[in-house]
């Protein structure tokens, strides 16, 4: 699959965001839950889970099956639900493409602890970044790292 060999963006990586399966209008994230992951009683901090809804909720709108290419988008909104509490310490995001349009999409995420336990619920609404509007995107251009700050 072309999508295993893409690069994710560094924070993705920071985090230890694996892409596990990928479709288009579904994606599978996963992640081990790392102790700076935790907040103060010893669970996976709000904003993790949440980062997981970010990602699974735009991958699954993003989807490009080309070699060197890739789609990109903008988070307009995202409403986040906790449901439980992660019993593990690897979490599972599946992200769902509910409807699109020719700039925007709509997409709702569950994440759940290896248990199967529901941990949270999101719903997001997307942008497509300009040349990631079709299933082709954009040419993925090799620039060396630099930070924007």
């Amino acid at each position: 699959m072309n999508w295993q060999h893409k690069k994710q963006p560094p924070f993705n990586d920071h985090l230890g965001i694996k892409i596990e399966e990928w479709q288009d209008g579904r994606v599978l994230i996963s992640a081990i839950v790392q102790p700076e992951h935790l907040n103060s009683h010893g669970v996976p901090h709000g904003g993790f889970i949440t980062t997981l809804i970010d990602v699974a909720g735009s991958y699954c709108g993003l989807y490009c099956p080309y070699p060197n290419r890739r789609r990109k988008s903008l988070t307009l909104s995202l409403t986040t639900n906790f449901t439980g509490r992660a019993k593990t310490n690897r979490l599972t995001a599946i992200g769902k493409l509910t409807n699109s349009g020719h700039n925007i999409f709509y997409s709702t995420t569950e994440v759940y602890d290896s248990q199967g336990t529901l941990i949270a619920t999101g719903q997001m609404t997307m942008r497509y970044r300009s040349g990631s509007e079709i299933l082709e995107g954009e040419a993925i251009e090799e620039k060396p790292e630099k930070s924007r700050l």
